[in-house]
C-alpha cells in the first residue's frame, strides 16, 4: 500500500523515512551523498590497503563492534525523533530556519518538519546498517562454503560487503554528524 505525501509523490509505506533525501537546500547534497561517499571510498582503500588487516568477523570483528554500536544507538536516534517530533511548541523549533529555506515538494519546512525527516532518515539507515551488519555475520559461513573452489568469488565478495559496510557506516556517521549540527547549532539559533 502507497501512501500518497504532497501531490503525486508516494512511497510504499517502511520507505517513507527516504523522502528525507528529497528535501532541497544548497548545502544538503554534499552532506547526503559528496562527502559520504569521499569518506567510505578512502576508508575502504585504508581497509584493504593496511596490512595486518583487522578482521570484519569475530569477537575482535569490525562487524561486531559496529553491531555492538548501532543496537545501542538506533533506539536512541528513534527516541529522539520521538522526542522532536512531539516536543511541545516553540519559537525556535516550529519557525523556518534562517538563511537559505529547506524545501519538500514545493513547499517549505519548519526546523521541526526538517529535524523529524533527518531523525526518520538516520534511524532507518541505523536499521538497515544494523540488518546489513547481522546479515553478513549470519551469511558468512554460507558464503565460505559457497566460494569453497572459487578463492577469486570468495574476494570479490569479501570486497564488494567490505565496501557496502564502508558505505553504510559513512553514511550513517556523517549523518549523525549533520544531524548533531542542526540539533546543537540550527534549531537554537534565535530568529529575527
Amino acid at each position: 500500500m502507497d501512501v500518497e505525501q504532497g501531490g503525486t509523490h508516494s512511497r510504499l509505506r517502511l520507505l517513507a523515512p527516504i523522502r528525507y533525501l528529497s528535501i532541497r537546500h544548497p548545502e544538503k547534497r554534499r552532506y547526503d551523498v559528496v562527502i559520504p561517499l569521499c569518506v567510505a571510498l578512502a576508508a575502504w582503500i585504508v581497509y584493504v590497503g593496511v596490512q595486518p588487516r583487522a578482521p570484519l568477523f569475530g569477537d575482535a570483528g569490525l562487524l561486531r563492534f559496529a553491531r555492538d554500536l548501532l543496537i545501542m544507538a538506533v533506539p536512541f536516534m528513534v527516541g529522539a525523533l520521538a522526542a522532536v517530533s512531539m516536543g511541545a511548541p516553540g519559537n525556535n523549533i516550529d519557525r523556518r530556519p534562517m538563511g537559505f529555506e529547506l524545501w519538500l515538494d514545493n513547499d517549505a519546512l519548519t526546523m521541526r518538519q526538517f529535524l523529524c525527516f533527518l531523525l526518520g532518515y538516520l534511524s532507518f539507515l541505523g536499521l538497515v546498517t544494523l540488518f546489513a551488519v547481522v546479515g553478513a555475520a549470519l551469511m558468512r559461513e554460507a558464503v565460505i562454503s559457497w566460494t569453497a573452489s572459487a578463492p577469486l568469488a570468495r574476494t570479490a565478495v569479501w570486497a564488494i560487503g567490505s565496501l557496502i559496510l564502508s558505505m553504510l557506516l559513512s553514511f550513517l556517521s556523517v549523518t549523525v554528524f549533520w544531524s548533531l549540527y542542526f540539533l546543537t547549532d540550527v534549531a537554537n539559533r534565535k530568529g529575527n
